[in-house]
């Protein structure tokens, strides 16, 4: 049984600096994150308006829902995080999307994203779990991301990103193994055409890209399809910043950034966007 949910859902969101912080906006341009902190514990992240592509003959073998945060990441104050759980090995389609951004010109961008892998991922010839960015090319499309296997993480090239490649990024070992958070600094820089990863402010990697389609238009996806790929992780505070240098901020300056892009933001209200279904 095919089911496929669709809310795009424009925000006008306003961001307003407090006491020399900011609060957070959702995904959008120039700069916003999704906490899931609005969400109440079992919400599906279709209740976001974060559309979902289930696949699976029992609905219910993939699914995404808000958990209670089992001891948050360092420097995060949450009390929610999504828990990502796909439990059918099957050829199917399992995945879900953030809102697009839209940038009005060709500009370097940066996600953060924070990551728990409370099992092992598939190894051998089973399809991986991977966070990926899409861009629209006609249609959104995987360009690069972050791909999970039984050995560790790796970052990766692929689809219309440029020549598929893939590089280690961290071991399933600690600091970085099973049940400890992840951070993840994922960077685009259009001018070296290179994407980059920091994990936990430090171990950079780096690809080369060549994409093939619209640099202002693209978004976060899970992508959890393929025969044997199952997974079972958490995910919290998803970040965009558009206009970066390319190069990932290190972990000290990161925060600052965000906020001072967010309390340039007060009183402007974001535009409205024409929303398309697009479900690559």
């Amino acid at each position: 049984m095919f089911r496929e949910q669709f809310a795009f859902i424009g925000r006008s969101i306003l961001a307003a600096g407090i006491m020399g912080s900011a609060a957070l906006a959702q995904i959008q341009y120039p700069s916003g994150t999704e906490s899931f902190e609005s969400m109440n514990i079992g919400d599906d992240v279709f209740s976001l308006g974060w559309p979902v592509v289930n696949d699976s003959p029992v609905p219910t073998d993939f699914t995404v829902r808000a958990v209670q945060t089992p001891t948050p990441p360092l420097g995060i104050n949450s009390t929610r995080a999504l828990r990502v759980l796909d439990v059918d090995g099957g050829n199917v389609q399992n995945r879900f999307y953030s809102p697009f951004v839209v940038a009005p010109s060709e500009q370097n961008y940066v996600w953060t994203f924070y990551v728990r892998l409370q099992a092992t991922p598939p190894g051998g010839g089973a399809s991986k779990p991977r966070f990926t960015i899409q861009h629209d090319n006609g249609g959104f499309a995987n360009a690069w991301g972050i791909e999970f296997r039984d050995t560790g993480a790796h970052l990766i090239v692929t689809g219309i990103g440029g020549t598929a490649a893939s590089t280690p990024l961290y071991p399933l070992a600690s600091p970085t193994g099973l049940n400890q958070w992840v951070r993840i600094d994922l960077s685009v820089n259009f001018t070296s055409n290179t994407v980059n990863a920091l994990v936990n402010g430090s171990s950079p990697a780096s690809l080369p890209i060549n994409l093939t389609g619209d640099k202002k238009v693209f978004r976060f996806c899970y992508r959890g399809e393929g025969t044997g790929n199952v997974a079972d992780m958490l995910l919290d505070d998803v970040s965009v910043l558009v206009g970066a240098t390319g190069a990932v901020p290190a972990a000290s300056t990161w925060g600052l950034i965000v906020t001072a892009l967010l309390l340039l933001a007060v009183g402007t209200a974001a535009f409205h966007r024409s929303h398309r279904v697009i479900t690559a």
